[in-house]
């Protein structure tokens, strides 16, 4: 049975994201879409603000003071939050899902930016958005996370990606674009 995607309810996505995803944790979600086998949810895929300014100006390329102006661009700046699909889904399914969720984006809001990560100590070099031509910008800063306990925990750095509903913008794009990552099939490194 072939899928089928729709925007869905954030309650759902927010749900549907703890229990399957491997984060097990709710992401920020302005926007969220579901993958359905029949009726049965079997994606999702969310997109909501990033909570660092600091990020959201510099994906565009501006200072704290440009980023207060009612036509700063930095408002545009979304996350591909989180990206769950059931492991049983056929080949390519992620790359599908994720290429419609990008028509739909670019048709609805044009002028919005994505930036997305892959998790690196999970494997993932961001194979999906490589196939859907987001651009490669490097690694994410190293950061660490502070506990309800007080104690800290380092997060591991990421491969970050971005996508321009609007190719033009390109021009505004505040980080350098790199070559994709990729794995050697030898001994298993990624060369960056």
């Amino acid at each position: 049975m072939d899928l089928f995607y729709k925007e869905i309810d954030k309650k759902l996505a927010a749900e549907t994201v703890w229990d399957h995803h491997y984060l097990h944790r709710k992401p920020p979600i302005s926007w969220a879409w579901g993958a359905y086998r029949g009726d049965k949810l079997v994606g999702v895929l969310t997109v909501g603000k990033p909570p660092s300014p600091s990020l959201l100006r510099g994906v565009v390329g501006e200072s704290r003071e440009q980023s207060k102006r009612p036509n700063s661009r930095s408002r545009d700046v979304f996350e591909l939050s989180r990206l769950w699909m059931h492991d049983d889904l056929g080949k390519n399914s992620e790359s599908k899902f994720i290429g419609w969720v990008l028509r739909e984006i670019r048709r609805s809001r044009p002028t919005t930016i994505l930036v997305s990560y892959a998790d690196i100590a999970r494997g993932h070099l961001g194979v999906v958005y490589q196939a859907c031509g987001w651009l490669y910008t490097g690694l994410s800063a190293a950061f660490t996370d502070i506990n309800p306990d007080g104690s800290r925990t380092p997060r591991t750095r990421k491969h970050r990606y971005v996508w321009l509903a609007n190719p033009l913008d390109r021009r505004i794009l505040g980080w350098k674009i790199l070559p994709y990552p990729k794995r050697l099939t030898d001994d298993n490194l990624v060369i960056v």
